[in-house]
């Protein structure tokens, strides 16, 4: 991955979906897909930060099939983090989810543990 991009700055929603289109050449990051992307989907809701959750960190270009599997939870937030080829480094703890520290919730996200809702 190419770290000219700004992971971890808060965008607009229209520099999110811009910069994660650019970063998967517009196509939709789930293995073996062809598609075109259409949506640019939050790999942990956008409801767990108090600012929206707008990184390019939190950014998965998806086709339409494959957004409606990640909201219903067909693949991890790990597993989605990365098909868009991110970095783990540049993994961000929502701060809605002041319950755990920053390890813990870096473990349970690697471990496939805590959904795309923070549960």
């Amino acid at each position: 991955m190419k770290d000219h991009f700004e992971y971890n700055t808060l965008l607009t929603r229209e520099k999110f979906k811009q910069l994660g289109f650019l970063r998967t050449k517009g196509r939709c990051c789930i293995p073996g897909c062809r598609e075109q992307a259409d949506d640019a989907h939050h790999i942990m809701d956008r409801k767990l930060w108090s600012d929206s959750g707008y990184y390019l960190s939190n950014c998965a270009p998806v086709c339409y099939r494959h957004h409606m599997d990640c909201e219903k939870g067909v693949y991890t937030p790990y597993q989605v983090m990365k098909f868009a080829d991110i970095d783990i480094k540049y993994l961000q703890k929502p701060d809605k989810i002041d319950w755990l520290t920053d390890e813990e919730y870096k473990e349970l996200f690697i471990n496939e543990m805590i959904n795309k809702w923070g549960k």
